[in-house]
């Protein structure tokens, strides 16, 4: 009973062996290319197929920068599987694009293509068929004299080439264009002014008080002149209006000097109130650099200004010259 147990497992195995070789037979690899022959640099086109039945694995190759024989791949479709046709097989390619830059015979040697089966477990190798590709070299004629390098070949100018100047043209015009509109607008916008409350304090008063607070600040001495001299403008300024009846927050320095001759301030108060004014509008519009004396001293002709100005003629008594007075 042992001997014929045996016996059984015996042809089982070679029964299995063989439906699993029948199988294997069904299964073919196949290669090919659109050409045998070639020039030295130009392109071809090689395709590999694989027959096989339903239910088997395709283990397909993976591919680097060059097939086997050594020509470069310089494209290549991703693997594809046909339908299964009326008897059951199936059909798996892949089209590959190769160049080489050597002459003379290439080998591309079979390849290999590893499947299994649902019913086996055992791996199997399909191997396509080799091909012989011949490469020429480029053709010289050598008899023949050289001939001189062409020129450049003048190619008409397309609508698409012509387009992104035009675009570019009118968009940096229009660019242009807005940035002096928005410059201009700036420039001409009125100042608006803020409005000057009346003080609670007499107006030589508030005036003194904020010279020497700015003598405090020590602007100029820490570079910041322009600002020292526009803050020495606005303090005299406002106090002038408040003082007097003169808009002289709104009036150039000439238009001040031409207000205040008639108030009856004396003549050397009105020169230190002109060279300050004078000074500031040369540090805050010609980018003038005053001394350190200079500097000091406009404080003080102010300070002198105020001082001397405030008890000529009251505000409220102020009136305007006649035009003998003027004449």
């Amino acid at each position: 009973m042992k001997a014929l147990k045996v016996f059984f497992l015996g042809v089982s195995f070679y029964l299995i062996l063989f439906l699993g070789f029948a199988q294997a037979q069904q299964v073919e690899a196949l290669s090919r290319s659109s050409s045998d022959t070639m020039q030295i640099g130009d392109q071809l086109l090689y395709e590999l197929f694989i027959t096989f039945p339903q239910g088997f694995a395709i283990e397909w190759p993976v591919w680097t920068d060059t097939i086997p024989g050594g020509m470069e791949i310089l494209s290549s479709s991703a693997p594809e599987t046909m339908p299964a046709d009326k008897k059951g097989n199936m059909i798996m390619r892949q089209q590959l694009l190769l160049t080489t830059f050597d002459t003379g015979y290439i080998n591309i040697p079979g390849i290999n293509i590893r499947f299994t089966s649902a019913n086996i477990a055992d791996t199997f190798v399909a191997q396509s068929n080799p091909l012989l590709i011949r490469v020429f070299d480029v053709e010289l004629d050598t008899a023949s004299a050289f001939k001189p390098i062409k020129g450049i070949e003048k190619m008409p100018v397309t609508l698409a080439e012509v387009l992104p100047w035009v675009f570019g043209i009118f968009g940096l015009a229009a660019l242009l264009f807005a940035l002096v509109w928005l410059y201009m607008r700036h420039r001409n916008k009125p100042v608006s002014l803020q409005p000057i409350l009346k003080p609670t304090v007499p107006p030589h008063q508030l005036a003194l008080e904020q010279l020497e607070e700015l003598r405090h600040e020590k602007l100029w001495q820490n570079g910041k002149v322009k600002a020292y001299y526009t803050r020495l403008s606005d303090i005299v300024r406002v106090y002038i209006e408040t003082q007097f009846p003169v808009n002289a927050v709104e009036m150039t320095t000439y238009e001040i000097m031409q207000a205040v001759r008639f108030l009856g301030i004396n003549a050397e108060a009105l020169n230190k109130l002109s060279a300050t004014l004078e000074l500031a509008d040369l540090v805050k519009f010609a980018k003038a650099q005053p001394t350190a004396l200079e500097n000091d001293l406009c404080l003080q002709h102010l300070i002198d200004f105020v001082k001397e100005s405030y008890i000529v003629l009251p505000k409220n008594e102020a009136e305007e010259p006649t035009k003998e007075e003027v004449q």
